[in-house]
């Protein structure tokens, strides 16, 4: 029988060696954001930690507190602004630096005044709203050119300033261009039918005399186109509108044409004609009758009227 022998156990050096059981060490795992591939293990991540690091930018990270100083300021301004403590400020300030301005020249020492063949210089200057005197920057062109405009011949005012001591304005005045007779009164119109307040007729200026309501507004074209008839022109007495359709021309011996609504222009040139080569003025005519596209109609004072073709020489 083969005999075995055990083998040796080896003996220990030292003695006895215990082992130390292990200590659980806790290991923070770095959790990769989603779809990002980038690690947020610290809260915040980059931008966080970078936010962090400006002064002031962290309150973006608090937006209570944010709004807190918001309205905080906000309600300090508004008390500013109703104390009047800013607006007396900025007062303060403008004053003092006009005043330095003023000490350097800037100041009003020349008023020209241009345009005025109607308005007299001393109502212009009656109504400017500055002086002389004063600081250039205190004569607000705007300002002066709306009081201008309140006279009653002035329809338009350039107000302009020029460094360091000059204010000129340039008037741009109403041009009368008819009378109109209202009822028993005979007041001046402009070429767009308006009024002039306070404009006195003047017979010297021979404007032509509109008669009827309405009149002003539409009569600009029949006046220029009379313009252009030497002869008619001369005899015209005035224009009426009649039920605000047409117009009748008066002319001197109280002779009155009746002009029809549409196609007036053509009859004042036939009416020209029938003046100067025919001497149609120099007949006993009450009324001319233009209205009829294929004859005239002659009224004599006495009260006969006689139809005369077109085609007939008169």
């Amino acid at each position: 029988m083969r005999s075995v022998k055990r083998a040796a156990t080896p003996k220990k050096r030292g003695g006895a060696r215990q082992t130390a059981p292990l200590r659980k060490v806790p290991v923070r795992t770095a959790v990769r954001a989603k779809g990002t591939g980038r690690s947020s293990g610290t809260r915040g991540g980059f931008l966080g930690r970078f936010l962090g690091a400006i002064p002031g930018l962290s309150l973006l990270r608090r937006p209570m507190l944010l709004l807190t100083l918001l309205l905080l300021i906000g309600g300090l301004g508004a008390g500013l602004f109703a104390g009047g403590y800013i607006s007396d400020t900025i007062a303060d300030a403008r004053a003092r630096t006009l005043a330095a301005f003023t000490s350097a020249g800037f100041t009003v020492d020349e008023i020209t005044l241009e345009g005025n063949e109607r308005t007299s210089a001393q109502e212009v200057y009656d109504s400017l709203g500055i002086e002389t005197g004063i600081s250039i920057f205190d004569a607000d062109p705007t300002t002066v050119r709306d009081n201008l405009l309140g006279l009653p011949w002035v329809s338009d005012v350039v107000v302009t300033r020029h460094f360091p001591d000059l204010v000129a304005i340039r008037l741009i005045e109403k041009r009368p261009f008819a009378m109109w007779q209202v009822g028993s009164a005979i007041v001046v119109v402009e070429r767009s039918g308006a009024v002039i307040d306070g404009a006195e007729p003047d017979p010297s200026a021979h404007l032509p005399l509109l008669i009827g309501p309405g009149a002003p507004e539409v009569a600009a074209p029949l006046l220029d186109a009379l313009g252009n008839q030497r002869a008619l022109g001369a005899r015209l007495q005035g224009v009426e509108r009649i039920s605000e359709r047409r117009w009748d021309l008066i002319l001197d011996r109280g002779v009155r044409v009746r002009l029809p609504e549409d196609g007036w222009e053509d009859q004042l040139g036939e009416l020209e004609r029938l003046i100067v080569e025919r001497g149609l003025l120099e007949r006993d005519l009450e009324i001319i009758d233009l209205r009829f596209p294929d004859s005239y109609i002659f009224q004599l004072h006495n009260g006969d009227s006689q139809p005369v073709s077109r085609e007939t020489p008169v």
